[in-house]
């Protein structure tokens, strides 16, 4: 018979990374180039701004879901497990926890207020490297389930 609260609990999770996972991927490694290889680098910047702003507030939405079913999970089934990998796995989420929550709360105010200035190029690089660092990090927790 399965086991059909481990089956929901790691559905959670991996639902989770599912949205941060193929959302990066589609916005990153699909729609961005061409989008930016289509229209001038303003016009694009000011479709896809606001199309990473709230690719990050689902993000958020996608780490509760994480949170949810890892931790439940530990409750009901690892709690008496002595296992370093749910270490690194809990380590992993809160790693694309505060990835998320500096975007939404420093790193997007901060680009929408430089726009234009010289110093969005710098804020840009870093938003770039989160996205691709955050995006190995949760592949990374795909396998710690």
């Amino acid at each position: 018979m399965p086991n059909w609260f481990h089956i929901l609990f790691n559905g959670l999770y991996h639902l989770g990374l599912a949205l941060w996972i193929g959302g990066a991927v589609a916005l990153g490694a699909l729609a961005a180039p061409v989008l930016f290889g289509a229209l001038p680098r303003q016009q694009a910047g000011s479709i896809f701004g606001p199309t990473l702003r709230r690719f990050a507030k689902l993000r958020l939405a996608a780490v509760a879901l994480m949170i949810v079913g890892a931790g439940a999970k530990f409750f009901v089934f690892e709690r008496f497990a002595h296992s370093p990998w749910i270490a690194i796995r809990w380590v992993l989420i809160a790693i694309l926890a505060v990835t998320v929550v500096y975007e939404i709360a420093v790193l997007h105010p901060a680009m929408e207020r430089l726009r234009g200035d010289p110093a969005f190029a710098r804020l840009h690089k870093r938003s770039e490297g989160l996205m691709k660092g955050s995006l190995v990090v949760a592949v990374v927790a795909l396998f710690l389930s």
